[in-house]
């Protein structure tokens, strides 16, 4: 299934463009202007041909077309370091990023670009660190796969947690479609858990706007949400760390 694996790497350069100067020749007219006129015009065209070779050699190249693998990298890279503006430069004007906000967990979710915004700035309110580790080029989808912090669990020595993915649908040069698999194995018990046990009891009265539900299965989007979930997380930390 798999046809391309890739690394991020630079991206294509951008195009190159070249400028001419045209030069002029002036003929004095004397006893030998015809024979003159004859050489100038010699020298004409030959300075007219290899005008003509210097425009074929120094045409602008064309850059490369954009592949789907480095549409993608690109896409995941602004995302890790919350670069709102840079990720939507990717994203098709139809595209279904609803799965994407959907992945923490989020109610009534629509999949507009307010959301998205929210979202970016949920995980950076949260201590989220992105590690991207490969993309692959499947049959339907791009699939990047990479490392993850979150609650700033390196702040508190744990983690970063692997298993996770993007699966990315690009087409002509955009992405389509996105979603977002977390693997919360190992995160789930030694991250989320016990920070939501600590918010509940803590501060009881954060937790209906901070989660999404009473399970406490997923976060909620809004801007009073991001503001508790910047504080309570930095909170835990010092807490943890004062141990």
């Amino acid at each position: 299934m798999t046809t391309q694996k890739a690394k991020p790497g630079p991206r294509p350069p951008e195009r190159l463009h070249s400028s001419r100067r045209r030069r002029s020749f002036g003929v004095k007219v004397g006893v030998f202007a015809a024979a003159t006129a004859i050489g100038l015009g010699g020298c004409s065209a030959t300075a007219d041909r290899s005008g003509a070779d210097n425009a074929t050699t120094t045409a602008p190249a064309e850059a490369p077309e954009t592949t789907a693998l480095e549409v993608a990298i690109g896409f995941v890279d602004a995302y890790g370091a919350f670069d709102v503006k840079q990720a939507t430069t990717y994203l098709a004007d139809d595209a279904d990023i609803a799965p994407l906000i959907e992945s923490i967990g989020a109610a009534g979710v629509q999949g507009t670009l307010e959301e998205f915004r929210q979202l970016i700035s949920l995980l950076e309110a949260q201590g989220y660190r992105q590690m991207l580790d490969s993309c692959e080029e499947q049959a339907a989808a791009v699939r990047c796969t990479f490392d993850f912090h979150l609650i700033r669990s390196d702040e508190v020595g744990l983690g970063p947690f692997s298993g996770s993915y993007f699966d990315l649908t690009v087409r002509d040069g955009q992405i389509a479609r996105a979603s977002k698999h977390w693997d919360i194995e190992e995160f789930s018990p030694q991250i989320w858990e016990p920070f939501a046990s600590w918010v509940s009891t803590a501060h009881p009265e954060d937790a209906p706007v901070m989660y999404a539900d009473g399970n406490f299965s997923g976060a909620r989007l809004s801007s009073e949400s991001i503001r508790l979930w910047e504080q309570r997380s930095r909170e835990y930390v010092a807490m943890e760390t004062a141990r």
